[in-house]
């Protein structure tokens, strides 16, 4: 079998293969050739001054008076390592380069870590001007601060029953926490008015420090001697290093003027690399195709598949569901967007199979797939999210007036109970560590917040619906951090108040028919589904709403909701009053709750509905550039 034939074999089953496009590849016109290349090659150094900062620690090193004075040693010193004057340095740059140079003619970088010497300098704290104290913000410098249990008054509300009067008396006593003088000493400074500057942790002075560090660096001219030669063979020559040279000869040291100046080591050398050329015709489309190195390791396919994998990647994009899918199954294109998505390279475009412009091409193509994917995944959803946000608004409503309506003295006394709106300085006084939770030490405050900051980002980065950025997570673990001890403290205290008392289920019947029962126009309006009869089911809908409210005021005298001297809707309103101021001081926690669920469930619905659009053009890629891959 003749080269050629071996070639024409190797190019159809390795091409078909990274490609995925059975196409016939005639292969012709072989020509053998043996250029003659020079190289220029050495390392060039790179020295840099860096600046570590050391806070309150005094690292071991030279001591130079201030920073700006250890920063000038530093400086000098490395000019003397550039400069070549420094012996010691000089042998530790021959020792780590040496072995590469002299054997392998490898192409990397050597890093040559710091110099031997740190320069130390030191600054006068600019917090506390050298004191090493500042002042004690919790208490403003008085050594005292307001009483957290009664808000500095002295006082605290409390409720007693009388049992001789059989009813609840609402009066003030003395603040047991304080003793009723509403201060009480500053857990921050322990009353002394100042804390340690934590700047400098009381030292009064900051540390810097600097040291030299240099970097090697390969650098190479290339020049070739040959109208034979391409450019292509040194890229892959750069890459691999100079294994593939047939062989190479006068190797000489050499002065340089340049980008090399300066440079430890410089050779130059001359060598021989055989090359392979062939024309390459598909679809009555001629390229040039090239091997080249020893036994013909390496070649240049001359973008011979660029037609047949362009005749499937120009449909991509054109809103035909079926040519997308067609175009992301084929091994060629899901691979160049593999690479492109990753960042990655990939021998179809290394080698050149096929080339940057129809590399290029099919990326745009996708862009404009994804753009549409993007686009119809969020259409009309900001209705929805108008409309979610309307019905949990009502939802969250009529379940506040049900609660408010069962227990009407838990009600009354929400006024007295910390809101969302006075939850930020309850925060600010944990974090302080002004109180001390469940009574341990108030120092373990902070170890609780980080715990629940950590369990918070664990949980949403392995639950969240959708793979999101680190950004975000830490953004919504930090919200979580913070509002779900008000939720669950709320829920606990709130639930033992509110059964302190038994439930009033008929005043919640007849009050929440009035809210809940307007449901049932939403639902004789949506259900039909001819146009004509939606009307029909409204007016049945309010005759049924009607209806059960009419029933129920037919049942106050068994029920006893209203006394039977009042008039039932009267007293029905007088009932449904207080429920209302419950949700007056509860609006700020409504909203906030109606916000959160109309925007997260409808996104999420949303979402979820695009994931199935997606997944049905089976392509692992296109779901991980859409950020639907969960990981």
């Amino acid at each position: 079998m003749s080269q050629l034939q071996q070639f024409q074999n190797f190019i159809r089953s390795n091409g078909e293969k990274l490609t995925g496009v059975d196409v016939p590849v005639v292969l012709s016109d072989e020509q053998t050739k043996q250029p003659q290349l020079n190289f220029t090659f050495g390392w060039r150094l790179e020295i840099g001054v860096s600046a570590h900062d050391h806070g309150s620690c005094r690292p071991a090193g030279i001591s130079c008076g201030s920073s700006s004075n250890a920063s000038r040693e530093a400086n000098k010193a490395a000019k003397e390592y550039i400069s070549g004057r420094d012996p010691l340095f000089n042998e530790r740059f021959i020792k780590i380069l040496g072995p590469d140079i002299s054997k392998n003619f490898l192409i990397k970088n050597t890093h040559l870590r710091s110099g031997p010497n740190t320069y130390v300098g030191q600054n006068i704290c600019g917090s506390c001007n050298g004191s090493g104290s500042i002042f004690c913000y919790s208490c403003y410098g008085s050594g005292k601060s307001n009483c957290f249990s009664c808000n500095g008054s002295g006082r605290v509300s409390v409720s007693k029953y009388d049992s001789y009067n059989q009813r609840t008396v609402y009066t003030t006593e003395s603040c047991s926490s304080c003793y009723g003088s509403g201060k009480r000493t500053c857990s921050t400074c322990h009353g002394s008015g100042d804390v340690t500057c934590r700047t400098c942790d009381g030292g009064g002075y900051l540390y810097y420090s600097y040291t030299i560090d240099g970097e090697a660096k390969r650098s190479t001219r290339w020049k070739h001697t040959s109208s034979d030669y391409h450019e292509w063979t040194g890229d892959f020559i750069k890459r691999t290093g100079l294994n593939v040279i047939h062989g190479f000869d006068n190797i000489t040291e050499v002065d340089v003027e340049g980008d090399l100046n300066g440079c430890t080591f410089v050779y130059a050398f001359s060598a021989t690399l055989p090359t392979l050329q062939f024309t390459a015709t598909i679809d009555h489309v001629d390229t040039k195709i090239c091997f080249a190195g020893k036994q013909n390791n390496t070649h240049n396919a001359g973008g011979v598949y660029d037609p047949a994998v362009w005749k499937v990647a120009q449909k991509m994009g054109a809103e035909d569901k079926k040519d997308d899918t067609q175009a992301l199954a084929t091994p060629a294109i899901k691979n160049i967007l593999e690479a492109d998505t990753t960042n990655t390279k990939i021998a179809l475009l290394e080698e050149n199979w096929v080339s940057t412009d129809i590399k290029d091409a099919v990326i745009a193509n996708y862009n404009t797939l994804l753009a549409q994917l993007k686009k119809q995944s969020v259409k009309g959803i900001i209705p929805k999210m108008m409309g979610a946000l309307i019905k949990y608004s009502y939802l969250f409503f009529t379940l506040g007036i049900i609660i408010a309506l069962l227990f009407p003295q838990f009600a009354e006394q929400t006024h007295q109970r910390m809101g969302i709106t006075e939850y930020p300085h309850w925060v600010l006084a944990v974090l302080s560590a002004d109180f001390a939770l469940f009574g341990i030490h108030p120092l373990a405050n902070y170890a609780m917040a980080l715990g629940l900051f950590v369990l918070s980002y664990q949980l949403i980065k392995r639950y969240y619906w959708k793979t999101i950025g680190k950004v975000k997570t830490l953004v919504l673990a930090l919200m979580s951090t913070l509002l779900l001890p008000h939720v669950a403290f709320s829920l606990y205290y709130n639930t033992l108040g509110a059964f302190q008392d038994p439930p009033l289920l008929v005043n919640a019947l007849a009050g929440g028919a009035v809210f809940a029962g307007l449901y049932l126009l939403v639902i004789g309006f949506s259900k039909p589904k001819k146009w004509y009869l939606k009307p029909i089911g409204l007016v049945v809908a309010a005759a049924l709403y009607l209806a059960v409210q009419f029933v129920i005021a037919m049942l106050n005298g068994v029920l006893g909701v209203v006394p039977s001297e009042i008039n039932y809707f009267t007293g029905l309103g007088q009932i449904i009053e207080p429920a209302l101021t419950f949700i007056r001081f509860n609006l700020v926690e409504l909203v906030l709750l109606s916000v959160l669920f109309s925007y997260f469930l409808t996104r999420r619905r949303f979402w979820l509905n695009a994931k199935t659009i997606v997944a049905d053009y089976n392509s692992p890629v296109l779901l991980k550039s859409m950020n639907m891959a969960k990981t």
